[in-house]
């Protein structure tokens, strides 16, 4: 996995696991040129070491020694300097519930142990390729391709009006508002419904899949996290004047 963009210096990645094993094997996957590991035991260490100086990726175990590593996934999404450095979770427990735990504490990706090298580099790659060059909210070719005029009421897509419902918009603008985090269907429920649901969760799916046929070559934008919600996301090759793109799988 080479760095995705020419960069001064080296990838920086810090690894963060109780287990000295663990944490040798995943060194190992990433020791290629352009990338720096480094490493901690315990939350405690992780949070001192990523002040002092913010890594460009977090690759986190949920079960430390001394807290818990969502616990921890929150404070760095909490900490104005941290916030935005991608957070990629490793672990053996990887059930449903697992995984929405990570994602809910602000995790960007949930890697699976055992894992392949390859799955692993690809996964840090992907992390990676999401948050370079992005805002702090709206990814950076979202702003050029879709808009939202809250105040009119109205959404755009290389600058051509796309009719979306008053729901639809208020949806996509949520999303859009989170870029690059995992968005469960019942925080959309409370956030845009004030959590009065609708018919059932499902009915998010519905209306997503509209807001995508609707948005075209721009649909890719919206990426499904299976079995957890929806994520806002760069796509750097959507071409608002090409044919439509079909956008990410639905659940």
């Amino acid at each position: 996995m080479a760095p995705t963009a020419p960069r001064d210096r080296p990838l920086e990645v810090l690894i963060v696991h109780s287990e000295p094993e663990a944490r040798r094997e995943i060194r190992t996957c990433l020791a290629e040129p352009g990338i720096a590991c480094r490493e901690a035991a315990c939350g405690a260490e992780c949070l001192r070491m990523a002040q002092q100086e913010p890594p460009d990726l977090l690759i986190l175990d949920p079960n430390l020694p001394d807290q818990s590593g969502l616990g921890v996934c929150r404070l760095i999404r909490e900490t104005p300097r941290l916030q935005r450095v991608p957070i990629l979770f490793v672990s053996g427990q990887a059930s449903e519930i697992d995984r929405v735990l990570a994602f809910e504490s602000g995790a960007d990706d949930f890697l699976p142990r055992p894992f392949y090298a390859a799955e692993l580099r690809a996964r840090v790659d992907a992390v990676i390729r999401g948050f370079r060059g992005r805002p702090e909210r709206t990814p950076r070719h979202a702003r050029a391709l879709i808009r939202i005029d809250g105040r009119a009421g109205r959404a755009s897509v290389g600058g051509e009006r796309v009719n979306l419902t008053r729901k639809e918009l208020e949806l996509l603008a949520e999303l859009m508002s989170q870029a690059g985090r995992v968005v469960r269907r019942r925080q959309l429920i409370e956030r845009i419904w004030g959590g009065a649901a609708p018919r059932s969760e499902r009915a998010i799916d519905a209306h997503v899949k509209s807001i995508r046929r609707k948005l075209g070559a721009a649909s890719g934008c919206i990426e499904t996290v299976r079995g957890v919600g929806y994520r806002f996301v760069e796509r750097p090759d959507a071409d608002p004047l090409g044919p439509s793109q079909g956008g990410a799988t639905n659940s």
